[in-house]
């Protein structure tokens, strides 16, 4: 961790940490007493070595990767209760609404498929750009997958702004021309039905051609690298012929007992080795850990790949990322490290495979790397937070520099089922 990623103010840490921590109790109004609790939380990592800078006005001022890790650092250890009790617990519970749910719109064992109506929005600031400037800017909404089907998008924009809207699977374009307003938005009402996928119910087992199983054995894709390393290591983990199932499944147990889940900086990832600095530092988030996993499988002849969208979980509908590995006479099968959390760090063996083979319902927007939401004018810096907060009953979600300057801003809500 270095001084200058502690730019982001206290408020705005409290907002992430309420929504990872209290998101039922702020559901029921119970503001005063999370916010309370949260702050002595955060006075009793201080007081364990959580630093933080301070800004002119004297306002203290954190990094909230450094914070997250070393709240789990300390629930790991032993030192404070927060992560254990409030952000595990809330994680499952969230987990638990769909297991739980008994109205029409859900079977009693939450398997069944259901209809979706979510309301996400996108905001940018313009003004980042001289007026006349030509801008593309995206939104993703759902893709057409085994998650997800019958989609149905309704854009918005600014009704005052003259704007070339166009809809595709998995995203919605505006093309406009700068102007001098502070804020743009672009947003959509999405319908559709979604699927999970149960451990004990195998899907149809389908069939993978050969040049499909080129693009999904690819040693080289984004962040995917089957670096001499990692190639080493999946030899040592699966062994020279173990069936490609039982190989998957040593991959997975590797990435619950001897790596750590939670946020990173990607300006320090070595672009070039990915999968080796995860291995190095020992630390991944949902998206490098998935393409480690992904690197692992492909480096022993196993077809995997990158899925990316959003929880549908009414009070924290937030992005996140896993993989899937084909598994012949099984298909397509899922693997969501958020497993490690639910889990407390792999040791709770009710949740440690909770989302090993299985997933619950998710509004998927990618699927890598045939389809994805694609690059945009507005551009993320080299180094940048991801802020989360709750926003009405739904959750925001602001990518930022260190300068405080926002790229942009996403809100979103799930409204039924």
């Amino acid at each position: 961790m270095e001084p200058r990623y502690r730019t982001v103010s206290e408020s705005c840490l409290l907002d992430l940490l309420l929504l990872g921590g209290w998101a039922f109790e702020l559901d029921r109004g119970r503001h005063a007493q999370a916010l309370t609790s949260t702050q002595a939380s955060l006075e009793s990592w201080i007081a364990l070595g959580l630093p933080y800078a301070r800004s002119e006005s004297g306002e203290r001022l954190f990094d909230p990767v450094e914070a997250l890790n070393f709240m789990k650092w300390a629930g790991l250890e032993g030192l404070d209760r927060f992560w254990l009790e409030r952000y595990i617990g809330t994680g499952r519970a969230l987990v638990g609404e769909w297991t739980g749910r008994r109205d029409d719109a859900l079977s009693p064992d939450g398997r069944s498929d259901a209809r979706f109506h979510v309301r996400i929005q996108r905001s940018f600031e313009p003004r980042s750009f001289a007026p006349g400037t030509k801008l593309r800017l995206r939104l993703p909404v759902p893709l057409s997958s085994a998650y997800v089907r019958d989609i149905e998008v309704r854009p918005t924009v600014s009704p005052e702004r003259q704007v070339e809207l166009a809809v595709s699977d998995g995203r919605v374009e505006a093309r406009l021309t700068a102007g001098a307003e502070p804020v743009l938005e672009i947003g959509a009402e999405v319908y559709f039905t979604a699927t999970p996928r149960p451990a004990d119910i195998a899907p149809p087992e389908g069939h993978l051609d050969a040049s499909e199983k080129e693009i999904y054995l690819r040693p080289r894709e984004g962040l995917i690298r089957t670096t001499p390393r990692v190639l080493a290591l999946a030899r040592t983990l699966a062994g020279l012929a173990s069936a490609p199932r039982n190989s998957v499944w040593s991959f997975w147990n590797y990435m619950l007992d001897e790596l750590s889940s939670g946020p990173v900086h990607y300006d320090q990832v070595d672009a070039r080795a990915p999968g080796d600095w995860v291995l190095e530092s020992g630390w991944h988030d949902c998206q490098l850990g998935s393409a480690l996993f992904v690197s692992l499988c492909r480096a022993r002849g196993i077809p995997a790949r990158i899925i990316s969208g959003h929880f549908l979980y009414r009070l924290a509908p937030t992005p996140h990322y896993w993989a899937e590995a084909w598994v012949d006479g099984r298909g397509w099968l899922p693997f969501d490290l958020s497993c490690w959390d639910l889990s407390a760090g792999g040791r709770d063996q009710k949740w440690r495979d909770h989302f090993a083979g299985s997933i619950d319902y998710r509004m998927v927007t990618q699927c890598f790397p045939k389809s994805f939401t694609g690059s945009m004018s507005v551009h993320l810096p080299a180094a940048w937070h991801m802020l989360q907060a709750r926003c009405g009953r739904g959750a925001e979600v602001s990518m930022i520099g260190l300068d405080g300057r926002l790229s942009y801003r996403d809100r979103i809500s799930v409204l039924a089922p």
